[in-house]
């Protein structure tokens, strides 16, 4: 994916977005295109609860906040952005430990997540609501491996 100058100040002032940015941080944004490993650093800081439209920043982001303070897009996004940050690290994890690409983990991970027509999501917000007290991403680790080892 190629930006054009400009774009991502269009698309982020636009009156859709709803939480506008600090012009400083979006310096941090190349304009001439966004990595999949920025997509996934990103994923991975939004899973550690490093940023949260929805909570006051005294806050802890832990399962009972995630599910009384976000509405449903809000934490599908959140969600999916632990699984996607996990699913990555997993592909990274097996790769050094085999000395070759290895995404066998991270198949098992999307596939754990992506079929059964939402039971997987299902399962999380269960966990989230039985476990108010734990961060989001323990919770889903410990569903990960259970479904996918480690």
């Amino acid at each position: 994916y190629q930006a054009t100058p400009g774009q991502f100040s269009v698309a982020i002032n636009s009156p859709h977005f709803k939480y506008p940015p600090n012009r400083s941080d979006m310096r941090a944004i190349s304009r001439t295109g966004f990595s999949r490993n920025g997509a996934a650093a990103f994923a991975v800081c939004l899973a550690a609860g490093m940023y949260s439209p929805t909570a006051d920043a005294d806050t802890p982001m832990t399962a009972g906040v995630v599910m009384e303070k976000m509405k449903p897009k809000e934490l599908y996004s959140y969600v999916y952005g632990i699984v996607e940050g996990m699913a990555y690290a997993r592909f990274r994890k097996d790769t050094v430990a085999a000395g070759a690409k290895t995404e066998s983990g991270m198949t098992c991970i999307y596939d754990w997540f992506f079929s059964g027509n939402g039971r997987s999501y299902a399962d999380i917000t269960a966990a989230f609501r039985k476990y108010p007290e734990h961060g989001p991403p323990v919770i889903v680790a410990a569903l990960i491996k259970k479904k996918c080892g480690e």
